[in-house]
């Protein structure tokens, strides 16, 4: 396991426990996470080491980048994605004039949505660390999806969209890997980085319980406020927050399965958690950032 003895987004010293969490995915095992006293972001600490993080993601019961359905809630989250992809090809769209142009999906899995894309007529490139998400991005729809490392030998200036749908919480490096998608963000583009919002009603609702919490996979639990101070680090402005609504149905349901609860009741809070954030700004269970150069157009 690594340590980390400072916090990720400000650098200080000292962190407080915030909660303890089962992993209840893949190993059983339980993870605290931590609050920096400093900012307050909250991250898995300590976390897998790099060699060790890939038994993490080795179960059937790790549903994004598997690509069969299993069970109920399996089968809920293909027809969720399936029904968003439509909707996130017309967004990306809206937001680069001479559309279709250049995108990037970072943490692109098995390649739906850059499918889509491509099918639209984009020219459109993944990134994935997953081989077996490689091999059915390749075996499904003809696309080569290479190893996020070689993002940095990608042209400066050079994508008008790049897409990150619930990625950034696992990305080990965080201020390198904004930096080189800064980097090779064209002047005028947008980076959308779609994240769970820790400070959800839903969240407060299932505590340690809540899914999205899912550790270790996710090592940083994301605020707005949190969100805004890595853009700005980055030389990057956060221009929309927008709602991911589907999100607090399915984290719900998971987190009742995960509770040993009663599953009616899953919509019942993910409509609670809706209806609170309706009344406490960009406070939704998941939350898309529009990511913008500081210096745009």
């Amino acid at each position: 396991m690594d340590l980390l003895t400072h916090c990720p987004l400000c650098d200080h010293e000292t962190f407080r426990h915030f909660l303890t969490c089962r992993d209840h995915t893949a190993s059983g095992e339980r993870f605290d996470i931590v609050e920096c006293e400093a900012c307050g972001f909250r991250f898995t600490n300590p976390r897998p080491s790099a060699d060790e993080m890939g038994r993490y993601y080795e179960s059937t019961d790790y549903t994004p980048h598997q690509d069969t359905s299993q069970g109920l809630l399996d089968v809920l989250y293909r027809g969720a994605r399936l029904y968003t992809l439509r909707s996130k090809h017309r967004l990306v769209s809206s937001l680069v004039p001479h559309s279709p142009g250049r995108l990037l999906d970072f943490g692109c899995g098995t390649g739906e949505f850059l499918n889509l894309c491509r099918s639209k007529g984009w020219d459109a490139q993944g990134l994935d660390p997953d081989p077996q998400a490689q091999t059915v991005a390749a075996q499904k729809y003809g696309v080569a999806v290479d190893d996020p490392t070689q993002l940095r030998t990608m042209p400066d200036d050079h994508f008008d969209a790049i897409t990150l749908w619930h990625v950034l919480e696992h990305v080990p490096d965080l201020f390198a890997t904004v930096e080189q998608l800064k980097r090779t963000l064209a002047p005028s583009g947008t980076l959308l980085v779609a994240v769970p919002n820790c400070a959800a009603f839903d969240a407060q609702f299932y505590g340690a319980d809540w899914a999205a919490y899912d550790v270790p996979r996710h090592l940083y639990h994301f605020r707005p406020d949190d969100v805004r101070r890595l853009a700005a680090h980055a030389g990057l402005t956060v221009s929309d927050v927008r709602p991911m609504r589907l999100d607090a149905v399915y984290v719900s349901l998971l987190s009742e399965q995960y509770r040993n609860g009663w599953l009616l009741r899953a919509p019942v809070v993910a409509l609670l958690s809706t209806l609170w954030a309706a009344r406490h700004e960009h406070r939704h269970s998941a939350q898309l950032y529009l990511l913008r150069h500081t210096d745009a157009p």
